[in-house]
């Protein structure tokens, strides 16, 4: 599992989910918690340039 940028674009990524002999429930999470992840760590990149934008 992995979410990684693709083509060195800032906003295409890759969500990466080991589907091998798993139940979709279970991928489904994975991708969800990845996902969330994703938007957490965005949303936190965006809030350091808005305080470096605001001093």
């Amino acid at each position: 599992m992995a979410v990684r940028k693709l083509e060195e674009s800032n906003r295409l990524f890759a969500v990466e989910v080991d589907m091998e002999n798993r139940s979709p429930e279970d991928i489904a999470r994975d991708a969800a918690l990845q996902i969330n992840a994703l938007f957490d760590r965005l949303i936190k990149e965006q809030e350091e340039k808005d305080d470096q934008n605001t001093v």
